[in-house]
């Protein structure tokens, strides 16, 4: 029997086809595929030492500025400036306009009180000075004692052969003298005690003012302390609010904040310098001056008061002299047949004597007493007037003449305005902040505590984001806890010398010292997002069509950076391969193809 064997090439002839198919469908599949995907280049890392810069970019803020507030309550009728215009000292800031009818009314009632009060006392000080008839008396005393004294040396001349008035007259000649001396010197001590009362009283003056200036300061600087515990508060609450919620609208309210607490240190430490430095005022060496002028005086006082004692004392023992010779003549005439006249005579003699020099005395004490009243009477009219001149300005100041501005205390450029045309401000509001440029600037950027520790104050920075203007360079004056993050970050502050202004970002790089590192990249694979800085690690995946290339992110810290490497922290090895570029953006797991694949 014939077997007949089944024909299986269509069999074999089929399935050769399918695989070719096959084949050249997975081909196609695989180069249409790697064609699609994100063509990257790719740097390996690699570990080595790298000489790092620091870069950070900041806000160039003002080391000075100078606020213009109101002094009292008033409508602001223009403003003469704007932000961003330089200013200089003496230029017009603001018109203001009418102050309150009822403060005005109060100014205008107090310049008329003040008034009044400097023509009363005016008034009182007037009709001094006169002294006519004091002087007519004195003179008509003079004569009537002089005429008792002719009659009393007649009677002695009738009994001369046997009165020793030759001693009598000498002695009367030394107490004369001796006299005329004392007056002298008396004259002398008044001149210099008058001296003295004058140096005292301009050194009282003096004192008086310079007291005035310390109480001031001393009130300014408990105020400002006073007021910055307040500020400090706001800031530590701003913060906190910041921490919970690090919102842009809560880091805006946190800067301002810390900026009234900086303002209110500030202010503190410029009040306590101002009040330190008073030592070296004009109204401090004045006082000084006039203190050893003081001094001086008092010394003359003290001498010319020695001195008239010293004649006193000799005009004491010539007066006993003459007494002694006096007593002899006294006793030769009332034991004469003319002894009833010559007691008359010598008492009338005597009380004229008495009467004159008590109306020359009281003259004099008229006088002095006078003299001391006008100048206490001039001392009080020039105050009063001086009140006046305040009060008179103060009412055109409240009566909003075409005058009645607010200058510049200070030159520099207008930082901000608070205020517009219309606007009514109270006292002590801020009506606009003039920056002080030459006070300098500063700037502050935020780097990882690895970094900080790696620099030094007094380093100096260099801007590579400026290229214009003179050359810019910032100094290293500061490395603190950044608030922001005080646990992983430091705050550099730097003084900035050159062409810049307030509100200007601009980007430091300051140099550290060579370290070694485990992982370095190119600057060009790391990026940046609100999560923070990575990096995309390309990982290979074998697969039936052959290996594929992936895209992974890595989180990453940037410890130190040179113009091309930065050395990180992150979850890469020696030998891993990161993207530098692609020809498309390339997303966490994604596929790639390699550009040199």
């Amino acid at each position: 029997m014939e077997v007949k064997v089944k024909n299986r090439e269509w069999v074999k002839n089929a399935a050769i086809i399918f695989l070719a198919v096959l084949l050249v469908l997975t081909f196609f599949s695989n180069t249409w595929m790697n064609r699609s995907l994100p063509e990257v280049a790719t740097q390996s890392v690699t570990s080595g030492s790298i000489t790092a810069r620091v870069r950070g970019t900041g806000t160039v803020a003002a080391n000075g500025s100078h606020q213009v507030k109101a002094t009292e309550n008033r409508e602001i009728r223009a403003v003469m400036v704007k932000a961003g215009q330089e200013v200089s000292t003496g230029d017009v800031l603001f018109v203001l306009g009418q102050g309150e009818a009822s403060e005005l009314e109060q100014a205008q009632e107090q310049l008329r009180s003040l008034q009044v009060s400097y023509q009363r006392a005016a008034a009182g000080s007037s009709g001094g000075g006169n002294y006519a008839a004091d002087e007519l008396r004195i003179k008509a005393a003079k004569e009537d004692m002089e005429r008792s004294g002719a009659k009393l040396r007649a009677l002695e001349e009738k009994a001369q052969e046997d009165l020793p008035t030759a001693q009598r007259d000498a002695a009367q000649q030394l107490v004369d003298s001796k006299q005329e001396a004392l007056d002298a010197a008396t004259d002398t001590l008044t001149e210099k005690q008058e001296a003295l009362d004058e140096a005292q009283s301009i050194l009282e003056s003096y004192q008086s003012t310079y007291d005035s200036m310390y109480s001031s300061a001393l009130y300014d600087v408990s105020q400002k302390e006073a007021d910055a515990p307040a500020a400090e508060a706001l800031y530590n609450a701003a913060a906190e609010r910041y921490n919970s919620d690090p919102s842009a609208e809560n880091l805006e309210a946190m800067e301002a904040a810390k900026a009234a607490w900086d303002a209110a240190e500030d202010a503190i430490l410029s009040a306590k310098a101002y009040m330190d430095n008073l030592e070296t005022t004009e109204i401090h060496s004045k006082l000084e001056a006039q203190k050893s002028a003081v001094t001086t005086a008092q010394a003359d006082v003290d001498a010319a008061q020695a001195d008239a004692e010293t004649l006193q004392a000799e005009l004491n023992a010539a007066a006993e002299d003459l007494g002694h010779w006096q007593d002899i003549i006294d006793q030769i005439l009332a034991a004469g047949p003319d002894s009833d006249d010559y007691i008359a005579a010598k008492e009338a003699y005597s009380d004229d004597c008495i009467y004159y020099q008590d109306l020359v005395a009281s003259l004099e004490s008229k006088r002095a007493a006078d003299a001391r009243s006008a100048a206490q009477t001039g001392i009080e009219l020039m105050d009063i007037a001086q009140q006046i001149e305040k009060a008179k300005a103060k009412v055109e100041s409240l009566s909003g003449g075409d005058d009645n501005m607010i200058t510049a205390k200070v030159s520099g450029t207008v930082q901000s305005i608070s205020c517009t045309s219309g606007d009514t401000k109270l006292k002590g509001d801020i009506l606009c902040t003039i920056e002080v440029p030459d006070m300098g600037h500063t700037l502050s950027i935020s780097v990882t505590n690895e970094q900080a520790r790696r620099l030094r104050v007094g380093d100096v920075g260099s801007v590579s984001n400026y290229y214009w203007g003179s050359q810019i360079t910032c100094t290293l004056t500061s490395i603190q806890v950044d608030p922001k993050n005080p646990q992983n970050n430091k705050l550099l502050t730097f003084d900035v010398d050159g062409d810049v202004s307030t509100g200007q970002e601009i980007t430091v790089s300051v140099g550290q010292k060579s370290a070694s590192y485990d992982v370095i990249i190119p600057n060009s694979a790391i990026r940046s997002d609100s999560n923070g800085s990575f990096v995309l690690a390309v990982e290979s995946r074998n697969s039936p069509l052959g290996n594929r290339y992936v895209a992974r992110r890595v989180s990453v810290e940037v410890l130190a950076a040179d113009d091309a490497n930065s050395a990180v922290t992150a979850d890469l090895g020696y030998g891993d391969f990161v993207i530098t570029t692609s020809s498309a953006p390339v997303k966490n797991g994604e596929l790639v193809r390699l550009a040199d694949a």
